[in-house]
C-alpha cells in the first residue's frame, strides 16, 4: 500500500473519531446541565475518559501513514470505536432520562453500549500479538490469536443477552431471552476461559519476543512493556477506588484514562523509532520514584498515626504529629532515594551500575598511581568499559 493510499484510508477514520468525540462532549455538557452523570456512568461520565481514544487514533494515523504495511497502526485507528460507545452512552442517557421522548433510539443506544469495552480490549490483545513488526512470532501463534478473536467476539454477543449496565439497569433489554442462571453460567465459562487464554497467550508472545530479540527490536519491546505495565496497576487502583466516594472514583477514572493514553504514545515512539534508546532511563526513573512514593507515603502515614497516639495528651497533638512526620519524611527523601536508585540500577540498569562502580574504582586509582603511561592505559580501559565507543584515543600535551 502506498503512503498516499494509506492517508486516504486513515484520514476518514481519524476524522470520524474526532466528530464522534465532539458530539459526545456536547451531549455530556447537556446531560450534566440536566443533572445527569457521575460515577454511575461506566464509560463516559468523566471528560478525560475520551483521552485514550483520541491519542490512540492520533498515533494510529501517524503509524498507519508511515508504516502502512504494519497492522498495528490500523488496529490503533480501530480503537477509535471507543468514541462511538462514549457517544452512545451519553445519547441514551439524554434520550431516556434528560429529555424522554424527544429523540428516537434511546433504548437501542443503551443496548448497544453494553460491553462496549470488549472491542477495545480485543484490539489491544491483537496489538500485543503483532507488536512491533506486525507479524505473529511464528505460525503456531495463529491458533491462540484465533481463539482470542473468537472468545472476545462471542463475549461481545453474549453480554447483550443479559440485563443492561448502569445507568440503564432499569431499562428492559429486548435482546434478553431470560435464560436460567445455569445456562448463562454454562455459556459464560468457556467464553471467559477462551478470553483468558488469548490474553495470557498475547503476554507470552511478548515475553518470547523479548527473550529472542536483539538491537532495535529489544528497545521497541521495552517501550511497549513499560507502557503496558500501567494497565494492571490501574486496574488494581480502580478496584480499590470502587469502595471510595464518587469523587474519589472520578479522580481514579481520570488518572487511569491518562495512564492508558501512555500506551499508544509508547507504541508510536517504538515503531517510528523516535529517541528509542532513552527507555532505560525512563524505566529507571519510574521505578525509583514509584518506589520512593510508596516508601515515603507509608512512612508518613505510619509516623502520623504513631505521633497522634504519642501526642494525644497534648493540645493540638494531631497537628504536631503531622508537622513532625513531614519533617522526618523530608529528611529521609535524599538518603532513601539514593538507596532505591542503587537497588534499581543494580537490578534493572546494570550497565549504568557497572559503569558507576568502574568510575569510582578509577577515581581511587588516581590517588595512588603516579605513572602517566599506566594511568593513560587505565583511562582508555575505563572509557571503553563505560562508554563502549568504537574507537578511543588519548592525546597528552607536552609541557614546554
Amino acid at each position: 500500500m502506498t503512503d498516499r493510499r494509506a492517508r486516504l484510508l486513515a484520514l476518514p477514520a481519524a476524522a470520524l473519531t474526532l466528530v464522534l468525540l465532539v458530539a459526545w462532549a456536547m451531549l455530556l455538557v447537556l446531560n450534566r446541565h440536566r443533572g445527569l452523570g457521575g460515577a454511575s456512568f461506566a464509560y463516559s461520565a468523566i471528560p478525560l475518559n475520551a483521552l485514550p481514544a483520541l491519542v490512540f487514533v492520533a498515533v494510529g494515523y501517524l503509524v498507519a501513514t508511515r508504516r502502512s504495511r504494519n497492522p498495528v497502526g490500523w488496529l490503533m485507528l480501530a480503537l477509535g470505536v471507543q468514541s462511538l460507545f462514549l457517544l452512545l452512552e451519553q445519547y441514551g442517557a439524554y434520550t431516556l432520562f434528560a429529555s424522554p421522548g424527544r429523540l428516537p433510539g434511546g433504548r437501542a443506544a443503551a443496548v448497544a453500549v453494553k460491553g462496549g469495552w470488549i472491542p477495545s480490549v480485543l484490539a489491544l490483545v491483537l496489538i500485543t500479538f503483532l507488536f512491533p513488526d506486525g507479524r505473529l512470532p511464528s505460525r503456531r501463534w495463529r491458533v491462540p490469536a484465533a481463539i482470542a478473536v473468537a472468545a472476545f467476539g462471542l463475549g461481545f454477543v453474549a453480554v447483550h443477552l443479559g440485563p443492561l449496565d448502569p445507568p440503564f439497569e432499569a431499562i428492559d433489554n429486548p435482546l434478553d431471552p431470560g435464560l436460567p442462571s445455569t445456562a448463562v453460567l454454562g455459556m459464560a465459562v468457556p467464553i471467559a476461559l477462551g478470553a483468558a487464554f488469548g490474553l495470557l497467550s498475547a503476554v507470552a508472545a511478548v515475553v518470547i519476543r523479548f527473550r529472542r530479540s536483539r538491537g532495535d527490536e529489544r528497545e521497541q519491546l521495552k517501550w511497549f512493556v513499560f507502557a503496558a505495565a500501567v494497565i494492571p496497576l490501574g486496574i488494581a487502583v480502580h478496584l480499590v477506588a470502587e469502595s471510595m466516594s464518587a469523587r474519589a472514583v472520578n479522580v481514579v477514572e481520570a488518572v487511569f484514562s491518562a495512564a492508558v493514553a501512555v500506551i499508544p504514545i509508547a507504541i508510536g515512539i517504538a515503531i517510528l523509532r523516535y529517541r528509542l534508546y532513552e527507555i532505560d532511563r525512563i524505566i529507571s526513573r519510574t521505578l525509583v520514584y514509584g518506589a520512593l512514593t510508596v516508601v515515603l507515603g507509608a512512612a508518613y502515614v505510619g509516623l502520623v498515626l504513631a505521633g497522634q497516639a504519642m501526642f494525644s495528651s497534648f493540645a493540638g497533638g494531631s497537628n504536631l504529629a503531622i508537622a513532625v512526620s513531614t519533617l522526618v519524611v523530608a529528611a529521609l527523601f535524599l538518603p532513601v532515594r539514593a538507596r532505591i536508585q542503587r537497588v534499581v540500577d543494580r537490578r534493572f540498569y546494570r550497565r549504568r551500575y557497572d559503569a558507576q562502580h568502574t568510575l569510582e574504582a578509577f577515581g581511587l586509582r588516581l590517588r595512588e598511581e603516579l605513572d602517566l603511561e599506566t594511568l593513560a592505559a587505565e583511562l582508555r580501559s575505563v572509557v571503553g568499559e563505560t562508554l563502549q565507543p568504537t574507537h578511543a584515543a588519548l592525546w597528552l600535551r607536552e609541557e614546554r
